[in-house]
């Protein structure tokens, strides 16, 4: 009769003001009534992510699997070497699109759970030439949050620089990056998470630098060319009522703002980790690189995490299993999009049925959240 409550990475939930935008009636992509949400939707990208003028931006039909592919299909040829900088099993699902794609892939693998150091990768790039690197900004199956901002301010700017290509496909816009804080070359995302939309649109947004750099020409690639997009065309049939929502979720985004955001999501992630370390279900990541949109935490001795999602599930709530390694120690708590606190506190109260501490544990949770709001004043 009712609708799970979703504490995923991703699927996210949906706003109802952007489920009811995706009601809009069908229309021509190429019509006078579409034209305002695809140049809006172009515009608040812009403005979401202060993306420079001499950039562009692509929103394609796609998983964000597909936008790290299009980005890897646009942006370099065959036999480029790039290094691939893995901090977790999304990090090397970019490495694999790039090998699949034929360019020499170097793996600068980061064990499980730890974050990549910035002095570390700028080593390697001065010490070997790359046409690029990739890196993944929050890495969805840890919820290790890596320091990409810091890497980018450092990245060298002049000369024949190699490409910094971002997946922040959970990271942005919960988590700060924007362009004149942290100029990227390629920053890829996707809808269905910190955007608050269902699954179906890859977002990629570029540099100057980055359009002058790609290939002109390249076999093997057609669907995925952005050529089009970064022209702000539409080369074939868009999923437009994906477009409707997105054009919704970016007002809404906007009218939040990034500081508030940001802190949002900062104080999910708190409320998380505290309950876990009172509930005995122990945070796996240290917090200076724990994630804003996804907490990774170990299951209380004596159950699996299959059993776990089981328990919770029966009673309405969805949550992540652990991957990897960790696929048989761990759950994954998805605090990302259009999660609130009083949400978030009641997902953690099913969860605390399986608590060997549950009111200890919700407890802890409510102290953080209390605190917020009291540090946060009246008109908050």
């Amino acid at each position: 009769m009712f609708p799970p409550d979703i504490l995923l990475p991703g699927p996210t939930p949906v706003p109802t003001a952007i489920e009811q935008a995706m009601l809009t009636p069908m229309s021509d992509h190429r019509g006078q009534l579409f034209q305002p949400i695809h140049d809006g939707v172009y515009d608040k990208l812009g403005i979401l992510f202060q993306l420079p003028q001499d950039g562009a931006a692509a929103v394609i039909p796609s998983s964000g699997t597909g936008a790290l592919e299009a980005a890897v299909q646009n942006f370099f040829a065959p036999n480029d070497r790039v290094l691939a900088v893995t901090t977790g099993a999304f990090g090397q699902r970019f490495a694999e699109a790039a090998r699949a794609m034929d360019l020499e892939v170097e793996e600068m693998a980061v064990p499980w759970g730890s974050a990549f150091t910035v002095e570390e990768v700028l080593d390697r790039i001065h010490r070997a030439s790359y046409r690029g690197v990739l890196v993944t900004h929050n890495e969805t199956s840890t919820g290790v949050t890596n320091p990409v901002v810091e890497l980018a301010r450092h990245w060298p700017r002049a000369g024949d620089r190699p490409l910094l290509v971002v997946d922040s496909i959970s990271g942005v816009p919960s988590i700060p990056l924007t362009f004149d804080e942290a100029p990227v070359d390629v920053l890829i995302a996707a809808s269905q998470k910190g955007f608050m939309c269902p699954p179906g649109l890859g977002i990629l947004l570029v540099s100057g630098y980055a359009l002058k750099k790609r290939p002109t020409t390249r076999r093997g690639r057609f669907y995925f060319d952005l050529a089009p997009y970064f022209d702000r065309q539409l080369p074939y049939t868009p999923a437009v009522s994906l477009w409707y929502g997105l054009h919704q979720a970016l007002d809404l985004l906007l009218q939040e703002g990034a500081s508030r955001r940001w802190a949002r999501h900062r104080l999910l992630a708190s409320m998380t980790r505290r309950f876990g370390e009172v509930g005995g279900f122990s945070p796996l990541v240290a917090e200076p690189i724990a994630s804003a949109t996804v907490t990774a935490l170990g299951v209380p001795t004596g159950l699996t995490p299959q059993a776990v999602r089981a328990a919770v599930a029966a009673r309405g709530l969805q949550i992540a299993g652990g991957m990897g390694p960790w696929a048989k120690t761990a759950i994954r708590i998805g605090h990302v999009g259009a999660v609130t606190p009083q949400a978030l506190f009641g997902g953690l109260a099913v969860l605390a049925h399986l608590s060997p501490r549950p009111t200890e544990a919700l407890a802890a949770a409510w102290d953080v959240w209390r605190q917020a709001a009291q540090d946060s004043g009246p008109s908050r």
